[in-house]
């Protein structure tokens, strides 16, 4: 059994031009290309698919090899799973050359095996070099082919990094050398699982809402800050990969929110592991951020004009206003610019510094006793103490004043957003009835912060009117203010009358 260590990127086609130019300066040991036909075998109801295991036969040089790949882990773009390699004479798979000590017990071999059927291929030409880096050997492997499945196909354009031998380290820091040049983009979905998609037998990435953590009382710091990392680095790829197959706002509203839980929880235990954490991170975290906070905006845009602007259908400019707010949506990113974007050098470095310390748990090192007892302490306290900060941060901000107006409230969401977060990073330690009589209010309160702030478009488009639409609008538009702030502040005093669930 061999357990592989890879970096996975998907890369854009321009990348193999530049990449050999990009490894004269390594030691290499060997250098070839070798063109790869895999098939991949399941039965009919995906039974090796539901054991998180795969199976291909890769052909290559007129010599085939059948392997497996089971269950393993995957942290950002880094993939370990155990896999065994069995050379053939015939091009069909045979389970029964496999340790027969990797199948879980009870599983029925025969009868998979009898059932095994040819579901997709993969072909590709790979150009492979090995590199000696300080005692590290690393294979680089550049995929270029297609994936196909029945009449479908997909072009593959991947880099793989493999750890052969010697430090993992090592594939990180060539890995930071690699994207400096951009166009590539650290990847969480494999050939066969995108082959499964491409043949209708595994669903494509869905849209999903960020959920709490499952998480106990005695659970301890140290596992939580992990599982919310984890958590928050799935939900930011998993939409990032769903926006790249679907290019539609909500997929990057809830990737935005991935990186926001990454961001938060970095915060939230930034104390314990302090020296630990690059403050870079913060810096490329804040980056990524402004980078989408134009989100907001878009999210305005589509309501203000969807159904040719129903929501303003008792204006009379209503045409003239849906005609400029169109225009002003053609000014947002587009796809091209999204793209360019997730294959920039600094959003591939930030991805892979998250991985490697998570891969490496680096905040252990050189910790002082204390503060590995605090790591080591139930989550519990923690979660009161930062809980109370983040109350306390929003009793004494604008939100907790007597009055506020529209301006005022718009300023405060971000705040309220950043609140709401903290909470949901702990919620599951408190009863569900006693957190979520605290949190609706509040969550009402943003939402009415949200549709006070879907007005600001039309208020800046009011000077570009002539005077009688414009009165007009100042009519409507008062009115929809009058009414939500009214809304929102009957929400506020009784939401600041309520007694914090965590306490």
């Amino acid at each position: 059994m061999d357990t592989e260590i890879e970096l996975k990127f998907l890369v854009s086609p321009e990348v193999g031009a530049q990449l050999s130019t990009q490894l004269q300066s390594y030691q290499i040991l060997q250098q070839d290309q070798q063109h790869l036909a895999n098939t991949y075998f399941d039965t009919a109801d995906l039974a090796l698919r539901k054991m998180d295991a795969g199976l291909r036969i890769r052909s290559q040089n007129g010599e085939m090899e059948q392997t497996i790949k089971l269950a393993g882990n995957q942290v950002g773009g880094l993939h370990q799973r155990p896999e065994y390699n069995v050379p053939l004479t015939v091009h069909s798979p045979d389970l029964s050359l496999f340790p027969a000590r990797i199948w879980p017990e009870g599983l029925d071999v025969a009868q998979i095996q009898a059932s095994l059927q040819p579901l997709f291929s993969t072909d590709f030409l790979r150009r492979r070099w090995l590199l000696a880096i300080d005692g590290t050997e690393i294979e680089l492997a550049l995929d270029e082919g297609e994936v196909q499945a029945g009449e479908r196909r997909e072009p593959i354009h991947e880099l793989e990094l493999e750890l052969v031998k010697g430090d993992v380290s090592q594939l990180f820091e060539l890995a930071e050398e690699l994207v400096k040049a951009g166009g590539l983009r650290l990847g969480a979905v494999s050939k066969a699982r995108r082959g499964y998609q491409l043949a209708g037998l595994s669903s494509s990435p869905r849209l999903c809402m960020l959920e709490p953590l499952a998480l106990q009382p005695q659970d301890v710091c140290e596992q939580t800050m992990v599982a919310l990392l984890h958590k928050g680095l799935r939900h930011w790829q998993h939409h990032e990969e769903g926006w790249l197959a679907n290019a539609s706002l909500e997929w990057l509203v809830q990737l935005r929110e991935g990186v926001s839980l990454v961001h938060q929880t970095l915060l939230l235990f930034g104390e314990l592991v302090s020296h630990r954490i690059n403050s870079g991170w913060i810096d490329d975290l804040l980056w990524l951020q402004q980078q989408l906070s134009w989100l907001d905006r878009a999210q305005m845009l589509v309501h203000l004009t969807a159904d040719k602007g129903h929501y303003l259908r008792r204006l009379d400019c209503r045409k003239t206003l849906v005609s400029q707010l169109l225009a002003q949506q053609a000014q947002l990113p587009d796809a091209t610019q999204l793209r360019t974007l997730f294959y920039s050098p600094r959003y591939a470095r930030l991805m892979l510094g998250l991985t490697h310390w998570l891969y490496r748990q680096d905040w252990r090192a050189g910790l002082a006793p204390a503060q590995t007892a605090q790591l080591a302490a139930p989550v519990a306290e923690l979660a009161r103490q930062r809980l109370d900060d983040s109350w306390h941060t929003l009793r004494h901000s604008a939100l907790g004043k007597p009055e506020l107006n529209g301006a005022q409230y718009i300023q405060q969401k971000g705040k309220l957003r950043r609140n709401l977060m903290v909470g949901l990073c702990f919620s599951d330690l408190y009863p569900e009835t006693e957190r979520m009589t605290f949190r609706m209010p509040w969550l009402d309160i943003l939402r009415g912060i949200e549709d006070l702030d879907m007005l600001s478009p039309l208020l800046d488009l009011r000077d570009e009117l002539n005077e009688q639409d414009a009165a007009e609008l100042d009519e409507w538009l008062a009115r929809k203010q009058r009414f939500l702030l009214e809304a929102l502040e009957q929400s506020r005093a009784q939401a600041l009358l309520l007694q914090p669930y965590w306490r």
